[in-house]
């Protein structure tokens, strides 16, 4: 009777915040009514203490599901064709839909928004196909067995876990329902525990999926794919132009975990992405005033991440010191999303625990980054590591064969060097890095082709 009564004043709630935004007195951004933010409390039809309360709740916080209106999230309605690609299309952060996004299906309208946009993402990225008649199947409840293909598609795009055991549907007695084209898609979610059954030996491959089952089957898949990193991990997270092929689209971003605290870590792009200079105008600037700063929380941030990707980047204080052996001024921290390194940073984040001279960083492979083709491209100067060089050098300072026959690249720190601002610090193709003599001047002609990995923190939700 008390929850009746509260889900009866929350309806009632509502409905006086539409009538005022009808009117024009207050701006109400979407999903933004929550009363004290339960899904019990905000849908009729979401029971306190059902199986699906956690999974409903975790879709509608990141505003992956939403109610079907009036008060309802339709916990036992079929979901369908063109809901479910909607609720992928959310997962992914709504990538934008370009202009070269033909439309094949008949059945599918070519004004921008839902659903188009989502079918024309998914069609064109391989997660969803159409029928044999030229329709995508808009309004048509969709099987349990086709939210599994198009899950397994989802992931293989995302580089998900796609381990699976070839018998794991081998308990359930309506096993020979699965249809061919989803039998990989089906032992592949049930072996990850994202599809479940009905019961213990019912499977149900062609049954129409509830939006109640889908809560809980993106719930499972993003629970396990995408919690917070550990420290040496590499994440994917964003897109930029890498393979030097603009025609084929940008490629994944890979960062490689330096730091994880509470909800968030601290990463660096895997590889040198650019080359860019310090400083385009003048040699006299820090880390504050310079063209790469600007770079790097302008121009990168908007062409490699998504509107909701930006989001999870939070702004954070940097802290720029001065050069540790010369004075050179640091300047005034800044206020950052991106950022490059510090010398101190690289000291501590990868564990360069020993010196090669009396101040500078020793070579030290952990350092060494190759750098993408686009970036190559682009300017950034690379050095090779052949056998000689190798095994007359830097086999006695402890590398190991890996970096044998590759190609690596110079790229920024933050610091600045020991010229009066006139250079900034950088670590070389072989990993060295340090206060005082490894500087490159900062201005457009005369750095080198020094390369940029961006740093920065990512936020985790769990």
């Amino acid at each position: 009777m008390v929850k009746q009564k509260k889900k009866q004043l929350k309806k009632l709630l509502c409905a006086m915040l539409s009538l005022v935004m009808i009117t024009g007195l207050i701006r109400i951004s979407t999903f933004s009514v929550k009363a004290d933010g339960m899904v019990e409390d905000i849908f009729s039809d979401v029971d306190e203490g059902k199986w699906y309360v956690n999974a409903i709740q975790f879709v509608y916080d990141r505003g992956i599901m939403v109610g079907t209106g009036g008060g309802i999230f339709g916990t036992s309605q079929s979901l369908q064709r063109e809901q479910f690609v909607q609720i992928l299309y959310s997962m992914a952060g709504k990538p934008d839909v370009t202009s070269d996004m033909s439309n094949p299906f008949s059945d599918v309208a070519n004004s921008p928004g839902y659903p188009r946009d989502a079918i024309l993402w998914a069609y064109h990225n391989g997660i969803a196909a159409g029928n044999a008649n030229g329709t995508f199947g808009v309004g048509k409840s969709i099987q349990r067995q086709a939210v599994a293909a198009m899950l397994y598609k989802y992931a293989q795009k995302y580089n998900y876990d796609l381990t699976t055991n070839d018998k794991a549907i081998d308990g359930f007695s309506d096993k020979n329902k699965v249809a061919k084209w989803a039998l990989p898609s089906m032992k592949w979610a049930v072996t990850q525990g994202i599809i479940s059954g009905k019961s213990a030996t019912v499977l149900d491959p062609e049954g129409n999926a509830t939006r109640a089952e889908c809560a809980a089957m993106i719930m499972r898949i993003i629970e396990k794919n995408t919690g917070i990193p550990n420290v040496g991990d590499v994440i994917l997270f964003g897109r930029y132009e890498q393979d030097g092929q603009p025609g084929n689209g940008k490629e994944a971003i890979e960062w490689q975990v330096l730091k994880v605290e509470k909800n968030r870590a601290l990463v660096i792009s895997k590889y040198i992405l650019n080359y860019e200079p310090y400083n385009f105008e003048n040699y006299a600037n820090t880390w504050e005033t310079c063209s790469l700063r600007k770079w790097m929380n302008n121009d990168f941030k908007n062409t490699a991440f998504t509107t909701n990707e930006i989001k999870r980047i939070p702004t954070v204080t940097v802290v720029n010191d001065d050069n540790p052996i010369d004075g050179t001024p640091g300047g005034n921290n800044t206020k950052d999303k991106i950022f490059c390194l510090s010398t101190t940073e690289v000291e501590n984040l990868f564990v360069c625990n020993y010196w090669e001279r009396e101040h500078e960083l020793g070579y030290f492979q952990r350092l060494m980054s190759e750098a993408t083709p686009y970036a190559v491209a682009q300017g950034t100067k690379i050095e090779f590591m052949d056998e000689d060089l190798y095994h007359g050098q830097y086999e006695g300072y402890g590398y190991t064969q890996d970096v044998i026959n590759k190609w690596y690249g110079w790229w920024w720190l933050r610091s600045p060097g020991g010229i009066n601002n006139a250079n900034a610090c950088i670590v070389s193709s072989y990993g060295l890095a340090g206060p005082e003599h490894y500087g490159a001047l900062i201005n457009n002609f005369d750095d080198g082709g020094i390369g940029v990995r961006p740093a920065m923190w990512i936020s985790f939700e769990k």
